[in-house]
């Protein structure tokens, strides 16, 4: 069965690869300040620990902010990789301050405060049950880490207690900071799972006329040239009344799957309404849709189908200069009745048939008509 994705994937997908790629870019110039501020601060007597490796996280940041201006890493393995530069610096951090820091202080240092920062990034980064498991296996492993180096102290009776207070602390605020993000990252894809439900036709997997209406808007909006095609399968009616409404569901199935296997995103099939289905074809001209409107076509009427054979008839439209979807797809859908009323299991331009009118004729005076629609 052809799945849709959510809405948001088609609508919104440039822009939210847009918007992570520039936060990337954004994290490497923080991580580049906050390097050079900590190196700045400490200078004199720097740590040994930061002089290797906040050098080797700027620079490691640097390399793969190249890597994907060249398009040698993809965005998830440079996000994949950073992650684990901090991860690893952090619990590097965290044993090494149980010898240098914590034994004249009494207390865990100020850098353990990245450490909620580093489990927001998992549930921002990972769907909400991964990035539960990524945290807990940094809680688990700091937790390995203080009872290694806490134990020998509290046995020699050398523990002291703020510094168990403030390990404490650390634990307890973690992991109520981690439980927090958990639900509210189970709560959102709950919702984003709702949301994509209510733009998806449950029967075909396809995105709906909901969400068809929505992405259309959108093209409207960015003034960007697109093509539509409507295609309505020929006398289907007749399949449900003699084959039955769950033998015509899957004739419904198959169809959306024959004739929206080749098209590649942007561009997608949504199922417009009963037996009649939509093609948006963002960037697309109107030749390039008649060709993509007669491959579907093709595809169709080829196949097998356990009632016979299964058509379709097509009408395809360009946007206009001063178009909007509605017009758009008034032409095409006068187009798919030229298509229909010429014979069928054909695909028909917007402007290339008779120059009938926008709207169907109504009333007694095109009772042929009438009838060739109601009988699809």
């Amino acid at each position: 069965m052809l799945r849709a994705q959510s809405p948001a994937s088609f609508v919104r997908i440039d822009r939210l690869k847009a918007l992570r790629r520039h936060g990337f870019s954004v994290l490497v110039l923080v991580t580049l300040v906050a390097a050079l501020l900590a190196l700045l601060l400490q200078r004199g007597h720097i740590d040994p620990l930061d002089r290797a490796a906040l050098p080797t996280i700027a620079v490691s940041m640097l390399v793969m902010e190249v890597c994907l201006r060249l398009h040698w890493l993809t965005l998830s393995q440079a996000a994949n990789t950073t992650y684990f530069f901090c991860s690893a610096y952090l619990l590097a951090l965290f044993h090494h301050q149980f010898s240098s820091f914590a034994p004249q202080y009494h207390m865990l240092s100020e850098g353990v405060l990245w450490f909620p920062a580093l489990y927001m990034m998992a549930f921002v980064q990972w769907r909400a049950r991964q990035a539960a498991q990524v945290v807990a296996g940094l809680l688990l492993t700091t937790l390995v880490i203080a009872a290694f180096h806490l134990i020998p102290l509290w046995q020699s009776g050398h523990l002291s207690e703020r510094l168990l207070a403030s390990t404490t602390q650390f634990f307890l605020s973690g992991t109520l900071i981690s439980l927090i993000q958990y639900l509210v990252a189970s709560a959102r894809q709950h919702y984003d799972e709702l949301r994509r439900l209510a733009f998806l036709d449950s029967l075909t997997g396809l995105p709906n006329r909901r969400a068809a209406q929505s992405i259309l808007e959108t093209l409207d909006a960015s003034q960007q040239p697109y093509a539509v095609v409507i295609f309505d399968l020929d006398f289907f009616k007749q399949v449900n009344d003699r084959h039955g409404h769950a033998e015509g569901d899957r004739v419904l199935t198959q169809a959306a799957q024959l004739t929206g296997q080749h098209l590649a995103a942007p561009r997608l099939l949504a199922r417009w309404g009963g037996e009649e289905f939509l093609m948006i074809l963002p960037s697309t001209s109107a030749e390039e849709a008649r060709q993509t409107a007669e491959r579907a076509r093709s595809n169709l009427a080829a196949y097998s189908f356990t009632t016979g054979q299964v058509t379709a008839s097509f009408g395809a439209a360009m946007l206009g200069a001063n178009d909007n979807h509605v017009q758009l797809l008034g032409r095409a859908d006068h187009a798919l009745r030229q298509a229909k009323a010429s014979g069928r299991n054909r695909v028909l331009l917007a402007g290339d048939g008779p120059d009938w009118p926008a709207e169907p004729p109504s009333g007694r005076c095109a009772p042929a008509l009438q009838s060739e629609t109601q009988a699809n």
